[in-house]
């Protein structure tokens, strides 16, 4: 790279720096905004029963396992069901489910924190308005091992009846629920709105110092697309915001998600229907939890998100039912695919979406022969290192030919250094002469950047890595620390990952075009892949690990069985016979052309 190149590498550098500095300082300013905030609010709000949190904050959460209390004139009633390893607790303080404990995975709990500083705010509870709280008084009137029912009236005479149950057929899952929610005006007046909403609950992160943030997500017709929480805090280019609001003509669900879980709402009728979506993101209360020594737990913020029902137009005494299902659970592939719905879409692996899903069955294979899933990322990139072993095979001979060319074209480049196009001319007939592709060289790192990147989105949302070890390593979907030294953690894959990138690129011959610049920056690629990489899931460096090793041995082999290629011009042989004719120009042939049949000379004819 020339002066010019570093410069604006250097200046894009420093405003990558300024702007995350600028970021952190208005987190940090958003969350004393929240704290002066809540400690008005409860000022003026009247005295809380002695069991309340204390110190609340407006648009902050309450901390799992000390929901508020239900109010004297209306008891909370909730009801445990179980179905498989998931455990739903609805509550009729909002008619829906209140948290969802997933045994699978530690004891995971959904939806457990709330903005709302009165109740904690089910999943599935209908809203009048995207912001406000569901205000009818919902009894559970039935309930059985696989359902339960609750109905409800607002103070308009509006009748809400709600049965949750467990889903059936090919596609049932332990994370998936059927809704059937009936509305009946008992009124006297007809009842419309187009602003009922359901509550899709909230997520937020494992813990608050993860790199990827919760986020809400839609789907518009099969076109999905997710927003994380920084979204709402602006940038450059635009100011910070308080929500998210948009309709769609075909909406098939919608929800929120953390790294590893979601909770999707979606549709069941069809065909599908138009709706909005509204989001917004709160503040959560690390202060009374095991979080709150973090400095990340200032400007820690949970998303929550709603949709609209259709238009409802009701005459008194007309009923009308719509019905939908709720996904509560981790971001499985295989799973979300096996209960269709295109609930696979929220897994988002952006641009190598197919690869992506390519590796995941693979992995998923391999998982199921060996049992566990370091072993399968190792299996998974062995496969993948022999498909592409021709190629590789191929380009290190080329890059060892254009290693031969090298004298001849800083010949040209010295002799043609004044004249670039005649330097470009003959540095063609270079390559043409010793056929040599100045390209070949690249092909298999072109072609493993897209496996990288489609691996590395696998890896930042498969669930199925969570808590699952290998070797030293306890979760292949955390860095695999092992100890701290003077406040630094130690994690051995990412430095073997570099020890072994170093010596693959000492082993691998360079291109030849390769100036001294370059050759530096090819030798600094391992320690910036460390630096990096250092913080990312293990998985990952066990599989960039493995790729490195098996290149050291295949560069090895290649050594040991291919021959050498030496230095010479390619012959190209003329084409034998006359060139073809064009039959355009001369579509019914030319007598001039033809061999005259008799090739000797004859008398002029004289005369008329």
């Amino acid at each position: 790279m020339d002066r010019k190149a570093w410069i604006v590498i250097i200046i894009c550098a420093i405003g990558m720096a300024v702007n995350w500095h600028f970021s952190q300082l208005n987190l940090q300013a958003q969350a004393e905004i929240a704290k002066q905030a809540a400690a008005a609010k409860a000022a003026a709000q009247p005295e809380a029963p002695a069991t309340a949190p204390t110190d609340p904050a407006s648009i902050t959460a309450t901390p799992p396992g000390t929901t508020p209390p239900a109010t004297a004139s209306q008891p909370e009633q909730t009801h445990r069901l179980t179905i498989g390893s998931v455990t739903y607790e609805f509550s009729t303080l909002g008619g829906g489910i209140k948290t969802a404990t997933l045994a699978d995975h530690e004891g995971v709990i959904l939806n457990q924190y709330s903005k709302s500083l009165t109740r904690h705010e089910p999943v599935g509870a209908l809203r009048r308005e995207a912001t406000a709280l569901d205000s009818a008084t919902y009894q559970i009137t039935a309930k059985d091992d696989t359902s339960v029912t609750l109905e409800g009236t607002t103070t308009d005479g509006l009748k809400i009846k709600k049965v949750f149950s467990a889903s059936t057929g090919e596609t049932s899952d332990p994370h998936l629920l059927n809704l059937e929610i009936t509305l009946s005006n008992s009124g006297t007046n007809p009842f419309q709105s187009s602003e009922l909403y359901l509550y899709t609950g909230t997520a937020a992160s494992l813990s608050p110092d993860e790199l990827l943030k919760p986020g809400f997500f839609w789907n518009n017709a099969g076109d999905a697309d997710t927003k994380d929480s920084n979204s709402f805090a602006g940038g450059w280019f635009s100011e910070e915001k308080t929500e998210f609001r948009e309709s769609y003509t075909r909406l098939r669900f919608g929800g929120v998600m953390s790294r590893f879980f979601a909770t999707i709402v979606s549709h069941a009728a069809t065909p599908d229907e138009p709706g909005k979506l509204w989001a917004s993101r709160f503040l959560i209360d690390h202060s009374k939890d095991k979080f709150s020594t973090l400095k990340a737990s200032a400007s820690d913020f949970a998303v929550e998100a709603a949709i609209s029902l259709p238009p409802i137009d009701l005459a008194p005494g007309a009923n009308v039912t719509k019905k939908y299902e709720i996904f509560l659970g981790p971001k499985e592939y295989q799973r979300l695919k096996a209960i269709e719905g295109q609930r696979s879409f929220v897994m988002f692996y952006g641009w190598f979406t197919p690869i992506s899903k390519l590796l995941t069955n693979i992995m998923n294979w391999f998982h199921g022969l060996s049992g566990n899933w370091g072993v399968a990322i190792i299996l998974m990139t062995l496969l993948i290192r022999i498909v592409i072993w021709p190629l590789q095979a191929k380009s290190q001979y080329a890059m060892k030919r254009m290693g031969l060319v090298a004298p001849l074209m800083k010949e040209l480049q010295e002799k043609y250094k004044d004249d670039p196009a005649k330097q470009q001319q003959e540095m063609m007939k270079l390559y043409r002469d010793y056929g040599v592709n100045p390209l070949g060289g690249c092909l298999p790192m072109f072609l493993q950047i897209p496996i990288f990147f489609g691996f590395f989105r696998v890896l930042q949302n498969a669930a199925e890595l969570r808590g699952q070890d290998f070797l030293w390593v306890t979760d292949l979907s955390m860095p695999d620390t092992v100890t701290q030294w003077a406040g630094f953690d130690v994690n051995p894959l990412p430095i073997v990952m570099g020890i072994t990138m170093f010596l693959q690129m000492k082993v691998t011959p360079q291109p030849a075009t390769a100036d001294k610049m370059q050759q530096r920056i090819f030798m600094l690629m391992p320690f910036m892949f460390l630096f990096f990489c250092y913080s990312f899931a293990s998985a990952l460096a066990l599989y960039w690990t493995t790729q490195n090793i098996f290149s050291i041995f295949q560069t090895y082999i290649m050594k040991l069985y291919m021959p050498e290629p030496k230095l010479q011009k390619v012959e190209r042989k003329p084409k034998a016979g006359p060139p073809p004719k064009n039959p355009f120009f001369n579509p019914m042939g030319n007598k001039s052309d033809e061999a005259p049949k008799d090739k000797k000379n004859k008398p002029p004819r004289l005369g008329g």
